[in-house]
Order: C-alpha cells, then sequence, then structure tokens
C-alpha cells in the first residue's frame, strides 16, 4: 500500500509545535498510515533528522520561546505558504498545521485572525467551515474567530445554509449516510419562543426551512445544552452551533485530548490539534501530543476527500 504524503507545519516556533508534532510521527499507528512531510524553520532539522524536512525560514536561535513575536509569526506563516503550494500543486495529499498564535500573526501583519480564514485566501475558497471532530462526534460553528459582541450581526441566514450543507456534504465523503443534524440556538433556551432574543426567529428558523426544505435530516432551533447531551449520547451525527465557545467548550469537557479541527471547503483536507501554542509550557517538554496524533490519522484515513 502507498502511503499518503502529508503536509505538516510546526506552527509557531516559540510554542510547542514541533514538540507534538515530533512526538506524533513517532507513533507506529501514524507511521503505518503516512508519510510525514515537515515544513518549518532550519533551525529545527535537527529534530527530524529520520523524517523528510522541508526548510521555509531561517531564523536562526534569537527566537524567546513562549512569547508571541513579529519574528515567530513570520517563520509560522512561511511554513504555511510552503506546505499550501505543496497540497495545492499535489506533491502532499492533505496538511496538517501546529497551533499558531493570533497575536505573533498579528505583529507579522497577517490580516487574518487564524490558519481557516488565512488558508481559504491562500486558495482562493469562498465557502468554508470549521468542523471540530471528537471521536465520534462532529459539530460545526457559523461564526469563528470573532468578537462575543459581534456575534449576534454576524449571524446570517445564508451563512448557516452553506455551514450545514458544507458539513453534511463532507460527512457523506466520510462515508457516513443519513447524517442527523441537531441546530443550535443562539440565546439561552434557543430564545424561548423570542422572550430571550430574536436570533432564532430571524435567521436561524428560516435557515432550518430551507434546509428541512432541501432533505436534510435537521432539527428546529434547540437550546445549545440540550443539543450537545443528545449528541454526546448518539442521538445526532452532526452538531451546527452559531459560535466558536458554543462548541469548543464541550469539546474540551468531553476530551480534550482528541480534538481534531477540520477545514472543510479547502481544495485539499486540512486539520490541526484542537488547542493552542501552549506558550505557558513551551520548551518544558510537557506537551501532550495525543491530539496532533488523532489530527495526523484523521487526515490519512481521509486523504481521498
Amino acid at each position: 500500500m502507498i502511503k499518503p504524503r502529508l503536509a505538516i507545519t510546526l506552527g509557531d516556533p516559540a510554542g510547542i509545535g514541533w514538540e507534538v508534532v515530533r512526538r506524533a510521527i513517532s507513533f507506529s499507528a501514524v507511521k503505518r498510515v503516512c508519510s510525514p512531510i515537515i515544513f518549518g524553520d532550519s533551525v529545527f532539522s535537527d529534530y527530524f533528522k529520520n523524517t523528510e524536512f522541508i526548510s521555509s525560514s531561517n531564523m536562526g536561535s534569537s527566537l524567546k520561546i513562549g512569547y508571541p513575536s513579529k519574528k515567530a509569526g513570520a517563520v509560522a506563516v512561511a511554513a504555511i505558504y510552503k506546505a499550501v503550494n505543496h497540497c495545492k500543486d499535489g506533491k502532499t495529499s492533505a496538511l496538517v498545521t501546529a497551533p499558531v498564535s493570533k497575536e505573533s500573526l498579528k505583529m507579522a501583519g497577517i490580516k487574518y485572525p487564524g490558519h481557516t480564514e488565512l488558508l481559504a485566501a491562500l486558495t482562493k475558497s469562498p465557502k468554508i467551515a470549521m468542523m471540530m471532530v471528537c471521536g465520534n462526534i462532529h459539530s460545526v460553528m457559523v461564526t469563528r474567530h470573532i468578537p462575543v459582541a459581534k456575534i449576534s450581526k454576524n449571524i446570517k441566514i445564508k451563512d448557516i445554509v452553506e455551514t450545514v450543507n458544507l458539513s453534511v456534504n463532507f460527512l457523506k465523503k466520510t462515508g457516513n449516510e443519513n447524517i442527523k443534524v441537531a441546530l443550535c440556538g443562539l440565546n439561552p433556551h434557543a430564545g424561548d419562543n423570542s422572550i430571550l432574543g430574536l436570533e432564532e426567529k430571524k435567521f436561524i428558523f428560516p435557515a432550518y426551512k430551507i434546509l428541512k426544505k432541501s432533505g436534510i435530516n435537521i432539527t428546529k432551533p434547540i437550546a445549545v445544552d440540550s443539543a450537545w447531551l443528545k449528541t454526546k449520547n448518539g442521538q445526532y451525527d452532526l452538531i451546527c452551533s452559531m459560535y466558536h465557545d458554543q462548541v469548543m467548550i464541550a469539546l474540551k469537557c468531553i476530551d480534550a485530548a482528541k480534538i481534531v479541527n477540520v477545514t472543510i471547503g479547502l481544495p485539499f483536507l486540512r486539520t490541526s490539534p484542537g488547542h493552542g501554542t501552549a506558550f505557558d509550557i513551551a520548551g518544558k517538554n510537557k506537551a501532550d501530543a495525543s491530539a496532533m496524533k488523532e489530527a495526523i490519522l484523521y487526515a490519512a484515513r481521509n486523504t481521498n476527500i
């Protein structure tokens, strides 16, 4: 069997990226299913002597570990650019990214708040979604990296419809059929018949009607807590939330070590671990590589998507 070649970036060089990547690719389960191609600054090449390593920058050893910086952001982005080009050219089958720092990216002049938005721009992908996978649980968010104060005005009917359609189509490609979708409300108790908010009536319910009419097996807007309990118990295959923390708080309580971030809508599959740069433990040999391993395994299993 020919193992797929996966492009793996090291993320922010001041964080735990290189550490979790090195540990993850050493697992026998990973070695069996893929050939990792590492993209990062040349300073890390000695840590990957038995693995194909492609240098994307040459920062030297002056970087301060555990802190965001302009240089760290530039190094992280350079690896992403080069890895994306390899995926676009067909040299690698999928992209797996170690965590980046949004603060470092901003310092480096990158206008995008994270990987998801940057990758969409680099690949000119007009419709993307951020799906979080944790074991058998699949969840997706309509809005992503925006302030809480701006969530309400960014809830649009078309965005909800597009997010659910992208997610359902993606899951069908992975072999899932008859996907049951739990559609979350924005407000407590899903607005409680507009007593606690009008977003459900104005935007979320109209989106539900469009999706239901198209043949998707989806609920009317329901309370987030109920949606998560029922999804965790296997009643639904996909939970569609309205914003970032509706997904991430629940998943990190369920099993933080198994969360995989999947960007859908790109011309190639992209995954990453569902955690950040962990500057507080960078360089201390404490980082858990479980989520990175899961991200690599997920990419290896689904390179045909």
